[in-house]
């Protein structure tokens, strides 16, 4: 199951995924929430509208830990390092994914990324 969830997570992090509307409807929850680097949060209509749009950045991932937190809800924590198209300075953050098993399918429910200080 750990695998799992951390090959779901690097996909939702892969330019392929990202631009992919239909993979990033399967793979995200209908009640998911984010609470994105500026505090604010939205959910999976934001999500499926802004993503598919946007030119996917990079990311350098360190650090997974995952944790099963019930027989259907797993927590991912790490780090990413990306440098978002047209910006010269990369960005920072500690990141928290939760992923649920409904009928056998695990999707991302929520999460969140907090900027922090450069660790690469």
């Amino acid at each position: 199951m750990r695998q799992t969830i951390i090959e779901l997570e690097l996909a939702l992090l892969s330019p392929e995924v990202r631009c992919d509307a239909n993979v990033l409807d399967e793979l995200i929850h209908a009640d998911f929430l984010e609470v994105g680097a500026t505090g604010m949060s939205f959910g999976k209509p934001e999500v499926l509208a802004r993503l598919p749009k946007e030119k996917p950045p990079a990311f350098k991932i360190s650090d997974m830990q995952y944790r099963l937190l019930s027989e259907n809800l797993a927590q991912l924590n790490y780090r990413a390092c990306f440098k978002p198209v047209n910006e010269v300075d990369k960005r920072y953050s500690l990141r928290t994914s939760l992923w649920k098993c409904d009928g056998g399918r695990w999707q991302m429910i929520y999460h969140q990324g907090t900027p922090c200080a450069p660790f690469f």
